[in-house]
């Protein structure tokens, strides 16, 4: 890895952190005050997490403004963001379920697997123009 790429890097694990954090406050809400089923509210706090994921990154991390082009580069995000999504959804049933993990911790495992999918991703296809 260049530089730039490290400093990236670390910018998207930055922006990922505050999304992790996202994702699981949503989750724990969900889950915990609305008892809804946790892989369904997993989804949801994806979803709230990947929209906020996308503009940072976009703006902060590989240094895009918010145009016209926002619009197209949603797709090939919002792509590279289920293809993680199915990664993390997967581990966290396997790790909950089958491994007695609770779905807070196997969650944190999870993302750390989706991390890499999503940066790899979205630095390759996503914003690579």
């Amino acid at each position: 890895m260049k530089k730039d790429d490290i400093r990236q890097f670390l910018k998207f694990a930055t922006v990922g952190v505050f999304n992790t954090l996202i994702n699981m406050s949503v989750l724990f809400v969900l889950t915990e005050f609305f008892h809804i089923y946790y892989i369904l509210s997993a989804i949801f706090a994806f979803i709230v997490a990947v929209t906020n994921s996308f503009i940072w990154n976009k703006i902060w991390t590989f240094k895009e403004k918010l145009n016209d082009r926002f619009i197209k580069k949603y797709p090939k995000f919002l792509t590279i963001s289920v293809l993680a999504l199915l990664v993390n959804l997967s581990l966290l049933y396997i790790l909950t379920e089958f491994l007695g993990i609770h779905y807070l911790v196997s969650q944190l495992i999870a993302i750390f697997f989706s991390l890499w999918i999503n940066f790899l991703g979205n630095k390759l296809w996503t914003f690579s123009e």
